[in-house]
This record gives structure tokens, sequence and C-alpha cells, in this order.
């Protein structure tokens, strides 16, 4: 294993968590996060030099480094995923194709990426749920693992939302786009079972927060046919 991707005491560094980046990130966010992040913690940057600016400074530099280049990435990313599924070695992941979003809530996630302009009032309905997750009865019985795009707002990373002239945020302060979360459901689910998972604590990161308060995500066991079927959609 790579030494760069481990502490002091020989554990897997969360890079992602350190740069306050998702798991799909692009080049260009996580450029933009690492900007942003070492001019807070930079010892030149910010005027304070401690040891603590000077560890968290060093963590940055090495997480971009690593993130940045894409070998060292895909090389970090499969021992990132192999450490996460072994905290859950029972729990079955759910490819994103077997998340079917409601009208509602998929407009909202377009909307906010093509036209900011229109309100939420405008385009939210309710339809009893916002997900709908297709598991099989192998699934039901394991639990499982679901990652959902959702409606999120962060914080300008140019201006920190005190630019009333700044070109990203257009003064706004925030800026507003999409982050996933991650569900977990622990066994037996039940066949059309609806869950509700509060959103308010589960900030991506600290930058970043969902717009939504709650989700509503209903769950329906599928027979082997319907399963590939839906695999398909």
């Amino acid at each position: 294993m790579n030494i760069s991707f481990l502490d002091d005491r020989g554990s897997l560094i969360n890079f992602y968590e350190v740069l306050n980046i998702p798991l799909t990130a692009e080049k260009a966010s996580i450029r933009s996060s690492f900007c942003a992040l070492i001019k807070l913690f930079h010892p030149d940057a910010a005027g304070i030099d401690s040891e603590e600016q000077r560890r968290r400074a060093h963590l940055i530099i090495r997480a971009y480094k690593v993130l940045s280049d894409i070998a060292l990435r895909a090389e970090y990313d499969r021992l990132l995923s192999a450490s996460r599924n072994q905290d859950r070695p029972t729990f079955s992941v759910i490819p994103r194709r077997r998340v079917k979003y409601s009208v509602s809530l998929e407009g909202l996630l377009r909307t906010r990426m093509l036209n900011k302009r229109i309100r939420r009032a405008e385009r939210v309905r309710n339809f009893g749920q916002d997900v709908e997750v297709f598991i099989t009865p192998g699934e039901s019985e394991s639990g499982i693992v679901v990652r959902i795009d959702l409606p999120s707002r962060m914080t300008c990373p140019l201006c920190y939302g005190k630019d009333p002239d700044c070109h990203v945020c257009r003064g706004m302060g925030r800026i507003g786009g999409s982050s996933a979360v991650e569900l977990t459901i622990p066994p037996p689910i039940a066949h059309d079972a609806l869950y509700e998972f509060d959103l308010i604590k589960a900030r991506p990161d600290r930058f970043t927060s969902f717009t939504m308060k709650s989700l509503k995500a209903r769950i329906s066991v599928i027979g082997k046919r319907n399963a590939a079927a839906a695999t398909q959609q």
C-alpha cells in the first residue's frame, strides 16, 4: 500500500473528508477546494504559525497531490472502497440506476443546475415519497446501502459570502448544486416500506448543506425477473 495514503498509525486517511468534497468530485472541484482550504490553514497565507496549522496544511497538500493525480486517485479509491465495505460486510450496495426519483425531486435537481431563478415552490409537489428504491428479496434480507443525489447549496469557495460583486455566486454567498447522501437500511426490509431520513444533520461537508430537511424513500422488493428489468432502466 502506498504510504502516502496512511496516517502515523498506519490507518487509511479519507482525503475526500480532508478537502471537504464528495467521492465523485471532478478535478476542477478538487483544485477549488484545495485553494480555499490552503488559504485558511497554510501559515504563510493565514498569518498564523502553529503546529496544528502546519499539520493541517500538510494534510491538505497530501490530499490534493493524491486526488489530482489520475493514477494515484484510482489506486486510492480502490483501497478506500475496500475499507468502507469491510465496515458493513453484510450490506448490499444498491446501484444508482435502481433509484427512481419522484417528478418533484427530479425537477428540483434539474432546475438547480439549469435555472436557479425558478423558486422551489413552483416546481415541488407532494408525491408521497422523494425516491423509490428497487431491491431484490436477497437484498431485503441483507440490508442495503444506497447513495442518492439531492439538491444542495455550498458556501461560495471564492468569497465565502463576503463579496457582493463576486462573479462566482453573484453576491448571493452560496452556490446551488447537488450532493450525494449515503443511506443505510438494516434488515429485514419489508416491501413498500417507507423510510424518512433527517437531512439537517447529514451535511456532505462543513461548507455544504442539503436544501431539503428530510428525505422520504420507499422500498420496493421485486422478483428476479423484475429486478433484471430494473437494472436495465
